[in-house]
């Protein structure tokens, strides 16, 4: 069993359906949820991200797999022989720091095969965002941390929603809340957006 601890100020995801399929849409969405992220963060790696244009929704799909207790496990063993190895003076703070960073990626890319497209600081330790395309619905869900966009102080929210297209948010729909990775908390973003979807009571 797998027991996570996070302490952060907000909470730590919001995920999202919005309705829509056309590319230049999803990087418009994206790209001002990734300049709130830059306006709000203190961490460097997430400042001035750019959302490339890609030919089809398809392309902006993370390709997310969730990882199993066993690939964790193996994980955080690989981290603590490491520790163990420097502490015991048989690698320099260099070699482990270069070590560590490899075991990060490695096991980043078991649940980011094929990258990220959008990085925010969340809660859950996991700061990727997850872009998952469902042509069925004919839309795309986005989990995100929430820590750094929760302000609008850029108007992304706006943005969004002058593209007229519909959305749903998990606080409002029991279907998206299940697909959270982390408490989103109550956190509410498109109230009075006469285009969002809420579950009928």
């Amino acid at each position: 069993m797998r027991i996570e601890y996070g302490i952060q100020s907000n909470c730590s995801e919001s995920v999202f359906r919005f309705y829509t399929l056309d590319p230049k849409q999803i990087q418009t969405i994206l790209q001002a949820i990734a300049d709130e992220i830059s306006a709000e963060t203190g961490f460097e790696p997430h400042e001035n991200q750019k959302v490339t244009l890609f030919k089809t929704a398809e392309e902006y799909d993370t390709g997310y797999v969730k990882t199993t207790d066993k690939q964790y496990d193996e994980h955080c063993k690989k981290l603590d022989t490491i520790n163990n190895n420097f502490h015991k003076k048989m690698i320099t703070e260099e070699k482990r720091d270069d070590l560590m960073n490899a075991e990060y990626d490695k096991f980043q890319k078991i649940s980011y095969p094929k990258g990220s497209v959008l990085k925010a600081c969340a809660g859950l330790g996991d700061n990727e965002a997850i872009i998952t395309i469902e042509k069925g619905k004919k839309a795309f869900r986005l989990n995100i941390g929430n820590n750094d966009i929760s302000d609008n102080k850029t108007g992304w929210i706006d943005k969004i929603k002058a593209l007229g297209i519909k959305v749903e948010e998990a606080e409002y729909s029991e279907d998206l809340s299940k697909t959270a990775r982390d408490c989103t908390c109550g956190i509410t973003y498109f109230d009075d957006y006469e285009n969002l979807i809420k579950d009928k009571k």
